[in-house]
Parts: C-alpha cells; structure tokens; sequence
C-alpha cells in the first residue's frame, strides 16, 4: 500500500495556484462594478441642466386653423335640411330631409364629413320631409341637445316614433319660445328665436304646422342669416308686426321651398337678404313659385336653389391667431 505524505510539495503547490486564480478573477470581476459605481457618483453629483427648445425654423409653415361659420344648405330633395360649423368647433343640423336610409342624401353628407357627434339639432316643425332624415341620426350619431316645437302632426306618427326615440336616448330636449336666445357655445355667435310653438297643440292642419315653425336669426361678425322652416304668409306678418327691422338679414333661407303663402313683400323688405336659399327637389306643388321668385329678385336677392344648383355653402371666416408649425 502506497501512502501520501501530507506535507509533500504537491499539495502545496496547488493551493498557490488556487490561491492566483482566484485573485485574477477578483480583479476581472470588480474592477468593472468599481468603475460603474464611480461613473454613477459622478452622474448624481453633477449639476441639473436645461436643455432648451430648439428655436422655430425661419422656413416654418403658418398654419390656421378653420375657424369661422360654415352653412350647407344640403340638397335632400323636397325637403330642408342644413348642417352648421359653427366657429370653436361645435356643429348644428336644422332639420333632417325626407329621406331616413343610410344612403341618403343626408347620411351620405355626414359621413363624408365623417362626423359622428351634432351637438344641436333642430326640428322646425313636424312635417315629414323636415324630420324623416333626423331618425337616421339620432340612431347614428350622438347628439347633445334637440329643439322642437310642442305642436304634434295629428296626421302623422313619424313625429311621434322620432320625439320617443328622442326620450328613450335621453336627449336634452329643449321647447324654445319666441324672443328666446339659444347658447350655442360657440364663440361670436348669437342665435335669436323669433317664432316657435312653445306650449303644446295639436293640428292636422298644414297651414298651422308650418306656422309653428322655429324660425331664429344667428349671427357671427357682423353677418346674419334667418332661419324660416316653413313659416307661411300668415307667421310672416306677425313677425315684421313683432321684430321689423331686427328681422334683417344677409342671408335667408326661404321658407316653405318658395311656396306662394310664403316670401310675402312685407316680409322680405323687412329682411331684404343679400343671398335667399331655397330647398327645393322635385315636388307636385310647384315650388318654388314663380311669385315667390319674382318677389325675391324684386328686394335684390341673389337665388340660389338645390335643385338647380346642389348643395351650397355660405361661410363667415372667423378670427383665430397664426400658429407656427415646423415645415416638413
């Protein structure tokens, strides 16, 4: 048997080598971690700096934004309908056309527009080819706040089935009266009422239907525009008697699409509009008439018609400061 000698140089040699490895891998393991940590207490004790915004390119765009009031008088046929940019971003919609399809003149306005949200509607008065469009809304788009009159179309209940859609989503629903001023939240804009039916009736007339019609002034930088929905001769002569002079307006949107109970001359020389738009589509009745037309021209009136001449827009350009975007 061969017996090892505990103090023989062999042993000894190996923990010397032991001993060197293991303090080259101490130093390759901690001088870094040293290094680290100096770095760090450097970092932490050098002083905070603001580094400035660069400044903006000489070559910078201008940019404005599309402030302003923009009117489309949209053509939906025989029937109104016109939607409202108003100036600080909100929307208006007096009226919804004849037509409730998806493919509808009207829907096919919004969506090109892509928009989702009105924050005003108005039902000047319920007659179907005023309110059939606003049920594709109410169904499509979320809407802030509904005016309409308290007059109910004995004769119809398509009236009926868009106010209980109305209630059923919760609508803030608000009955204007006459010499009402509406808030709009937008900016600049004034918006005065000056015929509504404000306590409830009941009527299968049309005569009386149409005269309950939301008729209101908005102006915007010294430019105004009346909104007439169907008033006939008869609400006509109890606003001049009312408003004279306050019923002066740039741009007219005429009532009743140029019916000849409607645009009387005491009327339209109490307006005398500059611009008188008449939403018209192919009818049984003759609109517009041809007195209707004559009595337009005869207060200097420039006539534009959707029929003939398809959607038009009349825009008030607003006051908004220059904002500097960097060019491309």
């Amino acid at each position: 048997m061969h017996h090892v000698n505990k103090n023989s140089p062999a042993p000894a040699a190996l923990k010397t080598v032991i001993s060197f490895l293991f303090l080259i891998l101490s130093v390759f393991h901690f001088v870094p971690s040293a290094k680290a940590q100096a770095f760090t207490q450097l970092v932490e004790a050098a002083p905070s700096v603001e580094v400035p915004y660069a400044p903006v390119p000489q070559n910078a765009t201008l940019f404005t934004p599309a402030p302003g009031l923009n009117v489309y008088f949209l053509n939906v046929g025989q029937g109104d309908s016109i939607y409202i940019e108003l100036p600080g971003g909100g929307n208006a919609l007096i009226d919804g056309g004849p037509y409730k399809a998806a493919d509808g003149p009207l829907a096919r306005f919004l969506a090109d527009k892509k928009v989702t949200r009105i924050d005003q509607v108005v039902l000047t008065h319920p007659h179907s080819d005023h309110y059939n469009g606003l049920e594709y809304v109410f169904s499509n788009m979320t809407v802030g706040n509904f005016y309409d009159t308290r007059m109910d179309n004995k004769g119809a209940t398509g009236d009926n089935t868009l106010r209980a859609q109305v209630k059923t989503l919760g609508v803030n629903t608000v009955y204007p009266a006459a010499g009402d001023r509406l808030d709009w939240s937008a900016p600049g804009v004034e918006v005065k009422v000056f015929n509504a039916c404000s306590a409830p009736g009941l009527s299968s007339n049309s005569d009386a239907l149409n005269n309950c019609s939301i008729t209101f002034k908005l102006s915007y930088r010294g430019a105004s525009l009346l909104f007439t929905g169907d008033t006939q001769d008869d609400a006509e002569a109890r606003l001049v008697a009312a408003y004279g002079a306050e019923l002066k307006a740039d741009v007219l949107k005429v009532g009743h699409h140029g019916s000849k109970y409607s645009s009387t001359d005491i009327f339209l020389k109490a307006v005398r509009p500059a611009k008188a738009y008449i939403e018209v589509g192919k009818n049984n009745y003759g609109h517009p008439t041809q007195g209707a037309l004559e009595r337009l021209r005869a207060v200097g009136a420039q006539i534009f018609r959707t029929d003939l001449d398809d959607t038009q827009a009349f825009s008030v350009a607003g006051s908004a400061e220059l904002v500097e975007l960097p060019a491309e």
